[in-house]
């Protein structure tokens, strides 16, 4: 008898403790837990079926129990070959930690979405519909704050990125272009002109040439925009590599939102508003997210009107005129390519002599190391 009693005693508590536990909300997982803790918060799923295709992506849920922006983002190639590689390839996964979660302005968290793309193809040649029906059935069905939900992308994927922005230009409310291997068109800046609009571009990338693709976007955005305040561009003379592609990785600084850990590895780093102004200190979450509201305590009820804008849909963007549709696909010809040169800034000339004399550099060091190795191989 005393010995249930004693064996009573300690069950009732371990019950009551075990209740406690189970109404509490998970635990934020700080940045320092790395990433491999902050991806185990992420889910995965699929978006509809649209124009005979429904895909797959990884998401995040944030804590908050009002509504909260959405950001997705779009890879670039080789980031969906296999499932949850969407997730694992980047570092993006940062933006679901504790810290950058209460960077979010008005709000106490934002959902994140990482598309995979359906390859062979990409998000540059991907159909739109089922890239948009993904994003729209997510927000559907989440405490989506319909009015703040943004997108990026790099490399190839910003062109996705881009696409889906000026088509849907009711939809979304900011772009992030990183490394972009596109162009925004004086066209397709004036459909986004309400949007908060984020261009990261280095001088020496061997891949996305800053003449070719980030500064004719830039002078397009800041040409367009209805406020100079909501647009930024932030260039660099030397930035990480991506496989072979040199100087090539400018969203690194987004997946560390510009923390002190990543500033090291990029060189001649700055950071421009529309109106030329530097920016001092920037942060993309804080920025993206920013529309004005002030951020709800952890006790505030917050009660909104959402008004929801007819957008566009893959199908009536066919019905643009040719014209249109070669400005939308992103070719620059080499007379819109030697305007942008001409029209360059003096100090970015400068800035571009000395990425592309890095470029040569680091072209000419492989180069060297590639034949020294087939000569070696012969005598052998």
């Amino acid at each position: 008898m005393i010995r249930f009693i004693k064996s009573k005693t300690l069950i009732l508590p371990l019950c009551a403790l075990l209740l406690v536990c189970s109404v509490l909300p998970a635990c934020a997982v700080s940045i320092n837990s790395g990433l491999p803790a902050l991806r185990g918060q992420w889910s995965r799923s699929e978006g509809p079926v649209a124009d005979g295709i429904s895909l797959e992506y990884s998401y995040f849920v944030p804590a908050a129990k009002e509504k909260c922006p959405l950001v997705v983002f779009l890879g670039g190639a080789g980031e969906g070959t296999t499932s949850g590689k969407e997730l694992t390839q980047n570092k993006f996964a940062n933006w679901s930690s504790d810290e950058f979660q209460a960077r979010v302005s008005g709000a106490n968290g934002m959902y994140i979405l990482i598309l995979k793309a359906p390859e062979p193809v990409y998000f540059d040649t991907c159909p739109l519909a089922p890239m948009f029906a993904a994003i729209e059935d997510f927000a559907a069905n989440h405490n989506v704050d319909k009015s703040r939900i943004f997108v990026g992308g790099w490399c190839i994927g910003a062109t996705g990125a881009a696409r889906l922005c000026t088509n849907h230009p009711g939809f979304f409310s900011g772009l992030m272009l990183f490394s972009p291997r596109t162009v925004l068109t004086d066209y397709e800046a004036r459909k986004i002109k309400n949007m908060k609009v984020w261009i990261f571009a280095c001088y020496g990338d061997s891949y996305s040439p800053y003449l070719t693709y980030g500064y004719p976007s830039w002078q397009n955005v800041i040409d367009n925009t209805a406020n100079k305040n909501n647009v930024r561009c932030t260039t660099c003379n030397t930035a990480p590599r991506a496989a072979l592609l040199i100087n090539h990785e400018t969203w690194r600084l987004a997946e560390f939102d510009f923390s002190s850990s990543v500033l090291g590895d990029f060189t001649g780093l700055k950071t421009v508003d529309g109106s030329s102004s530097a920016v001092g200190s920037p942060q993309v979450i804080s920025f993206m997210t920013d529309n004005g509201t002030p951020k709800p305590t952890e006790t505030e009820t917050v009660t909104e009107t959402e008004t929801e804008t007819q957008t566009q849909t893959a199908t009536a963007a066919e019905s643009v005129t040719a014209k249109e549709k070669t400005e939308e696909s992103g070719v620059v010809t080499g007379t819109q390519a030697a305007t942008a040169k001409a029209a360059q800034p003096e100090e970015a000339k400068k800035d571009t002599r000395r990425g592309i004399i890095i470029f040569a550099c680091a072209a000419g060091v492989t180069a060297a190391a590639a034949a020294f190795a087939v000569i070696k191989k012969k005598r052998v």
